[in-house]
C-alpha cells in the first residue's frame, strides 16, 4: 500500500523540528505539520523563556550540524553550585572536574526555533505551515491524518504518526492515551535579574522552604530567573513592587552573585507533572511535551524531550525495513529507564527540597554534604544533570 509519506510530525517547535533535520537525510519520505507561524513565534513572549541546554544536547545539535549557529546565542555554564538556604549542604559541580567545555548552555527558546527552522528550510522534507490537526484515524495498512492547511482540510496518509505537538498535545487527545497528572500547587516566577557579580560561568540552584530558585547565566549583566513556591505565595510576591521583589529574592537567594535587581516584568504559570505511561500506540508514538512534562527544577524538559527526538530518528534509520510495530518496541526499550529515571529524580527533588520537616532537612543536607565530598556519586551525578545518563543517539546528518 503507498502512502503520501513515512512519517508525520505534528508539531515543528523544537523537539519536532529536531526530529524532521535528524529524519531529513534519510530516505524516509517525512511532512511536518506545524499551526504556528514562525512570525508569531518569534513575537510570542513564550520565546523569550530560557532553555537550559545539557551537554548532551550540544552532541545531538552537533550532529544535526546546528550548534554552530545555536553557540552563537548560547551562554556557557562552566560551574553548577546546589546549596539549601539555612543549612551547611552544598554541592559544587565543574566543566573541567568532567573534562568538557561547559556542563551545559543557556539559549532562548527563540533563538534554538529559529535556527532549526531556518535549517528546515534547506531539506528535503514537506513543512506544511500553518496548518493543524483535524483527526487521524489509524487502520492496518497506515493511518489516514487529516489536516486543516490554509483554511482547506486535506487527508494525507503515513505509516507513522508523530506528536510532537506539547503538553495539550491534539494527537495524544484524540488517541485516547492514559495520562498520568500531578498539581504540585506551585507557579513558577520568571524573569531577568540584574546582578552585580560579573561572574556569569555559574548556575545556581538554591533550594529554600518556600521552594527552589534557579538562577542561569543571561547576557547583558543579567541572569534568568526560574522561582517556584505556593500558589498562594506566588499571587502575593507577584504583585510586589520591582524593589520589593528584588529585596524578597535577594534575602532568599543570598549574596552569590551580589546585589539582585528585577529587570523588566516578571511572569508566572503553574506547574504540573504529567505523562503518559504508555508513549506508543498502533502507529502513533508521543515524544517531548506531548508524552511528559516535568517541573523545571533541574531543567530537564527540553534535553529530555530532544533525547527522544534523537533516539526515535536513530531507532527509524536503523531499521532497513519500516516495520512499524518493530520501530515502536524498540523506541520504547531505548527510551523507558531514562525517561522514567528523568520523571522520578525531578518529581522527588522538589518534594523533598520544598519542605520544613525536620527530618527531611537532615536528610537532604546530609545527602549534598556526601555528595559533594563522593566523587563516584559526583561523577554520576553530574553524568545525569549533563545529559549523558544514557547512550546518546547516532545520527547521519550532514
Amino acid at each position: 500500500m503507498s502512502h503520501d509519506y513515512d512519517v508525520i510530525i505534528i508539531g515543528g517547535g523544537m523537539v519536532g523540528g529536531c526530529l524532521g533535520l535528524a529524519l531529513s537525510q534519510s530516505r524516509l519520505r517525512v511532512a511536518i505539520v506545524e499551526a504556528c507561524e514562525f512570525s508569531a513565534k518569534q513575537s510570542d513572549s513564550a520565546g523569550k523563556r530560557a532553555i537550559a541546554l545539557s551537554w548532551g544536547s550540544r552532541c545531538i545539535f552537533e550532529q544535526l550540524d546546528i550548534w554552530r549557529q545555536v553557540n552563537d546565542a548560547a551562554m556557557s555554564i562552566e560551574y553548577i553550585h546546589v546549596s539549601d538556604k539555612g543549612h551547611f549542604g552544598k554541592t559544587r559541580l565543574s566543566a573541567v572536574s568532567q573534562n568538557v567545555e561547559a556542563l551545559g548552555y543557556v539559549v532562548e527558546a527563540a533563538q534554538i526555533e529559529a535556527v532549526v527552522i531556518e535549517s528546515l528550510t534547506n531539506k528535503a522534507i514537506d513543512y506544511l505551515c500553518p496548518a493543524s490537526l483535524v483527526d487521524y484515524v489509524v487502520h492496518q495498512g497506515g493511518a489516514d491524518v487529516t489536516i486543516n492547511l490554509d483554511g482547506q482540510e486535506k487527508t494525507l496518509s503515513c505509516q507513522l504518526l508523530v506528536a510532537a505537538d506539547g503538553g495539550m498535545s491534539k494527537v495524544r487527545e484524540k488517541g485516547c492515551f492514559e495520562l498520568k497528572e500531578y498539581a504540585y500547587n506551585q507557579q513558577a516566577i520568571t524573569g531577568l535579574i540584574k546582578v552585580e557579580s560579573d561572574d556569569y560561568s555559574v548556575a545556581y540552584e538554591r533550594f529554600t522552604s518556600e521552594g527552589p530558585i534557579a538562577m542561569l547565566p543571561h547576557f547583558d549583566g543579567l541572569y534568568s530567573l526560574v522561582w517556584t513556591m505556593s500558589t498562594a505565595l506566588a499571587e502575593q510576591v507577584i504583585k510586589l513592587s520591582n524593589d520589593g521583589f528584588s529585596q524578597r529574592l535577594q534575602s532568599r537567594f543570598g549574596q552569590w552573585l551580589g546585589e539582585l535587581s528585577l529587570s523588566g516584568e516578571c511572569q508566572a504559570f503553574p506547574l504540573n507533572l504529567s505523562y503518559t505511561p504508555n508513549n506508543t500506540a498502533d502507529r502513533v508514538v508521543l515524544i517531548g511535551n506531548a508524552a511528559h512534562q516535568l517541573h523545571p527544577v533541574a531543567g530537564q524538559s527540553f534535553n529530555l524531550g530532544l533525547r527522544d527526538a534523537a533516539i526515535l530518528a536513530d531507532t527509524l534509520m536503523s531499521h532497513e525495513s519500516f516495520n512499524v510495530e518493530h520501530i515502536l518496541d524498540t523506541y520504547v526499550q531505548r527510551r523507558k529507564t531514562d525517561q522514567m529515571l528523568i520523571i522520578g529524580f525531578t518529581d522527588n527533588v522538589i518534594k523533598l527540597f520544598s519542605t520544613n520537616n525536620a527530618l527531611l532537612s537532615v536528610l537532604r543536607n546530609s545527602g549534598l554534604l556526601m555528595l559533594d565530598k563522593a566523587p563516584v556519586l559526583k561523577n554520576q551525578f553530574a553524568r545525569q544533570t549533563m545529559g549523558l545518563g544514557s547512550r546518546l543517539a547516532r545520527l547521519n546528518v550532514v
